[in-house]
């Protein structure tokens, strides 16, 4: 499996995580010391914290969220993805690094995602 099809899968897991509400796959797919650095909002450490945000946030119900890879820059343990997801708000773009787990497997190290919004003068 290439690199870019390892991500596409890592995305496809995390998409039905979130569809599915499932809390614990979505934690499971941070390291440890994850961190989510969200617009607007303190930086988000840890996976107990990271627990914390995803429950809050599906309890409201599925989310819908595709993510696009633009693309993908791999050297060593790290890999990034660089795209943007399409979802009922609309579009936004995102960072991700991941980093590779001594399995192979890869884990989100660091999530950062941010919304196009609207245009400012």
């Amino acid at each position: 499996m290439t690199v870019d099809e390892e991500v596409r899968a890592f995305n496809d897991a995390y998409e039905r995580a979130l569809t599915e509400q499932d809390v614990e796959a979505l934690v499971s797919l941070h390291t440890d010391d994850a961190r989510l650095m969200m617009a607007g909002q303190p930086v988000i450490q840890g996976r107990p914290a990271i627990e914390k945000v995803f429950r809050e946030w599906l309890k409201e119900g599925p989310v819908s969220i595709r993510f696009e890879t633009e693309e993908v820059l791999a050297d060593g343990e790290l890999v990034i993805d660089i795209g943007h997801t399409i979802a009922a708000g609309g579009r936004s773009k995102y960072v991700v690094v991941h980093r590779r787990q001594p399995d192979g497997s890869l884990r989100i190290a660091i999530d950062a995602p941010t919304s196009d919004g609207a245009a400012t003068d």
